[in-house]
């Protein structure tokens, strides 16, 4: 079959973990030997993939129009974009589409799976980045007829495929559950320990969050914890590395408010070779996020062999079971006395054995074998109906 696979938008490749995810997919269903043909449609830089012979690579660009709406009081312009995905990929043939970030612009009218890793959005409504969007209601109209439309939705456990069935009305046959694998990125790459010079850091001197500075990440939870660090005189810096999403400024007065500025380093966006020394030189990944039901973040820190403490919900202790330690991510308290507890080298070292069985299960390429299968049993399906009729509805 030629099947479709939607990227997004890959301007900052890695810049995040959805994008993280993508290029890993990219990468591994490359390098295998399959009878199927590609073509990966995404945002972005030109010419970012390099070339394959069953592959095929399309950069798309939206372009905008002005429409124009009356609002009491007021008058607008607004830009809407009118690329139609659908058009380009019924023009190329596609047999099935499979869309690695929603894609809730317009209808798709070819069959389609879609990978959706949480719904956080609805399960937790209350944070900023999931209310503060005026068009929030109109965006989840879509982002629903998007599921439910869906052949098969794709997910990485029990935890995000109950509340997807709870929340959109899914019937339990048509999402599958595949386990969140490990990017490919951490087998080959070489680290950078110059971020660890230019920062005077020494290894097991410092705590780690990987992430992004949304509200729902917590990161004032380890900003506290830091403080009973202080007291406690345990000689621990806490650094985190991500991009602002509107939340840092609000760390930082806290930081300055706490007087803990020798004790906390915010590291902005830090590259991969950057990032694998802070994993190999860190005492723990420390991960309080409040929302999601896995972690990329965390499979690299047990990939490199960094314990990771992460927050106790059903989601990670789902994904991670006995490779990570568990507390509570609104007690700080309970923080620092998880990370004590690694001061206990039986402890460290019970993780590490644990996290090179959950490393061996989270391989990408059993996630692209299990992808590949599912292509191949909805190619007898697929024969059901060619691909130049237009159905409508009868």
């Amino acid at each position: 079959m030629k099947i479709g696979i939607y990227l997004g938008d890959v301007k900052k490749p890695a810049s995040v973990g959805d994008l993280t995810f993508e290029l890993s997919f990219v990468d591994e269903l490359l390098s295998q030997k399959t009878k199927h043909e590609f073509v990966f449609y995404y945002f972005g830089k030109e010419n970012l993939f390099k070339e394959y012979k069953n592959a095929q690579f399309v950069c798309l660009k939206y372009f905008y129009k002005p429409v124009f709406a009356l609002r009491p009081f007021s008058f607008k312009t607004y830009k809407k974009p009118v690329f139609s995905l659908n058009y380009r990929m019924k023009k190329d043939n596609i047999n099935v589409a499979c869309f690695l970030f929603p894609y809730i612009h317009e209808h798709i009218e070819i069959p389609y799976y879609a990978v959706i890793r949480d719904v956080a959005h609805r399960v937790l409504p209350h944070f900023p980045e999931f209310s503060a969007n005026q068009i929030v209601e109109k965006m989840e109209k879509k982002f629903n007829l998007f599921l439910i439309s869906a052949s098969k939705i794709i997910t990485c456990n029990d935890i995000a495929k109950n509340d997807i069935k709870t929340i959109y009305s899914v019937i339990d046959e048509n999402i599958a559950t595949m386990k969140l694998p490990c990017p490919n990125w951490v087998k080959n790459i070489k680290d950078d320990d110059r971020i660890l010079i230019s920062n005077y850091l020494q290894k097991n001197s410092y705590v780690l969050y990987p992430a992004q500075f949304w509200t729902h990440k917590n990161h004032i939870r380890l900003i506290l914890a830091a403080q009973i660090m202080q007291e406690q005189n345990m000689n621990l810096k806490v650094v985190f590395t991500g991009l602002d999403r509107g939340n840092k400024q609000y760390l930082l007065n806290k930081v300055k408010e706490l007087d803990l500025n020798d004790d906390i380093i915010f590291l902005d966006y830090v590259n991969q070779s950057e990032l694998a020394a802070l994993y190999k030189n860190a005492f723990a990944v420390v991960y309080p996020s409040l929302a999601g039901v896995d972690s990329i973040a965390a499979l690299e820190a047990i990939y490199f062999k960094c314990p990771v403490l992460i927050s106790d919900l059903l989601g990670y202790n789902c994904q991670l079971k006995k490779s990570a330690l568990y507390f509570n991510p609104l007690d700080e308290a309970d923080i620092v006395e998880k990370i004590t507890l690694l001061n206990n080298m039986t402890v460290k070292d019970e993780l590490s054995a644990m996290g090179n069985i959950l490393i061996e299960e989270s391989d990408f390429k059993n996630f692209i074998e299990k992808f590949l299968l599912m292509a191949d049993d909805f190619y007898l399906t697929r024969q059901c109906w060619s691909l130049e009729e237009n159905f409508n509805g009868k």
